[in-house]
């Protein structure tokens, strides 16, 4: 398999009715989308990670119904850059990465949401995956420790304990980071990434064992600046990973498949180009008729949008889907959901950075209904005085076109009032009796949804 050409055409076609729905959600100074994962009821959690002030970022984890309206949201505060990682549990419950501190950081959520453990290394290092393992446990994946420049790997039992670390060097190459992880049938692991050398980048696999010894590790060569980001064991006991790699013919990045037997050993590479557009895949995960769901990113440099790829079970495009906007929009985790759609989590633009949520049906095609009104553009809500005491005003635009709710939640996800939005414009709230902290005021109506940082003195 070679170079093919996605031309982006969507054919008529009938989907089962399902439920699909789009949101965006904006916390902080910054928030990004990390991971998503659907609950036994039907609803999802939402992981990501959020930039609170200049020098201060932490980990957001959002519950949702069914429709996509948020349950609860729980910040996880003082953790360091780049985390947010989440996934969910054998058991239902669900498990959250981070870095706090330059140390390795996972909590581990039940069913209702309640803390149940956490876990701190004893060293760092940065970290790209945390995945469910069949034991009830879960495994984190990343370059670690920080000291080895290698791909590692950190096995968490189901009571969060540690029942190994391992880092798996590659003499052949200075540094080597592990961005993908999954667990085989065997009870091993695969993981995928980049490794590096004085002159080049190669793409590599490590095959481990249930106890995290090295089966075996490849090195792949020939691509241009390519990275994998997400790997999966195939029915043959082989494994297909995406990522992307830099086409030297449109000087553009393009979505890459490489594919290879039990051993390692390589079957074949394809990656998928669009013209004038350059093509991403961030993650990459099985589906329930034998095929693959693959979703990243195009861009057109002015513009960016999510995009979701179905292949079959040979990983040959069945359709693409371009989702979300406007203003520049990226697709980080991608997972089947029990009515045959997609949940997907990434980051938007908008607001100087959101989290992104898209539930599609099983085409990936998300159905906007004929009698729901267009959304407000970047709704913009301002709390004043904050800090503030007793009484606060609040000001949103543009001008609401309907009524609207104000709910106030501390930083648990409780929520603490509610209030009716009184006026187009803006209204006064009275805050009195709770104690001082920091709380998320949320300002929701059918086409409205916005959130600003309150802080009660």
């Amino acid at each position: 398999m070679g170079r093919s050409y996605a031309w982006l055409l969507l054919l008529p076609a009938l989907a089962c009715a399902s439920i699909t729905f789009e949101q965006r959600w904006h916390w902080f100074i910054a928030d990004v989308g990390r991971s998503a994962a659907q609950l036994s009821d039907g609803g999802y959690v939402v992981s990501g990670g959020t930039q609170v002030t200049t020098n201060s970022f932490g980990v957001v984890l959002a519950r949702t119904d069914s429709l996509g309206d948020t349950v609860s949201v729980h910040h996880i505060l003082n953790a360091d850059q780049d985390g947010g990682f989440s996934c969910r549990l054998s058991d239902g419950g669900y498990a959250v990465l981070a870095e706090s501190g330059g140390r390795i950081f996972v909590r581990k959520f039940n069913q209702a949401g309640d803390s149940v453990w956490d876990y701190r290394s004893t060293w760092g290092g940065p970290i790209s995956a945390i995945i469910p393992t069949f034991d009830g446990g879960c495994l984190v994946a990343g370059r670690i420790p920080d000291t080895s420049l290698d791909m590692g790997a950190i096995k968490l039992a189901a009571d969060g304990h540690e029942e190994w670390a391992r880092w798996y060097d590659e003499p052949r190459m200075f540094d080597s980071w592990a961005h993908g992880a999954a667990q085989t049938r065997d009870s091993g692991y695969i993981l995928c990434g980049e490794a590096n050398n004085y002159s080049s980048t190669n793409m590599r696999l490590a095959r481990l064992s249930p106890n995290g010894d090295s089966a075996w590790t490849r090195l792949y060569s020939g691509p241009v600046g390519p990275m994998l980001n997400a790997v999966v064991e195939t029915p043959d006991n082989g494994f297909l990973a995406a990522g992307y790699e830099f086409d030297t013919l449109s000087s553009l990045d393009a979505l890459y498949l490489l594919r290879t037997d039990s051993a390692g050993n390589l079957l074949w590479t394809h990656d998928i180009a669009v013209p004038g557009a350059a093509t991403q895949a961030a993650a990459l995960r099985p589906t329930s008729d034998g095929g693959y769901v693959v979703v990243g990113q195009i861009d057109w440099t002015d513009s960016a949008r999510v995009w979701l790829l179905k292949t079959d079970a040979n990983a040959d495009t069945v359709w693409t889907r371009i989702l979300g906007g406007p203003g520049k929009e990226t697709g980080a985790d991608v997972e089947q959901t029990t009515d045959g759609g997609y949940v997907v989590v990434g980051t938007s633009d908008s607001a100087g950075g959101s989290v992104l949520i898209i539930k599609t049906d099983s085409l990936g095609l998300v159905g906007v209904e004929e009698s729901r009104p267009a959304p407000v553009t970047d709704p913009v809500l301002t709390v004043i005085p904050n800090p503030g005491h007793n009484r606060i005003s609040v000001r949103y635009s543009p001008l609401l076109p309907r009524l609207a709710s104000l709910r106030l939640y501390d930083m648990t996800g409780r929520m603490c009032r509610s209030w009716q939005a009184t006026g187009p414009s803006g209204c006064e709230l009275d805050v009195t009796g709770l104690a001082p902290g920091v709380y998320l005021l949320r300002l929701k109506s059918d086409d409205i949804n916005a959130t600003r940082k309150l802080v009660i003195r």
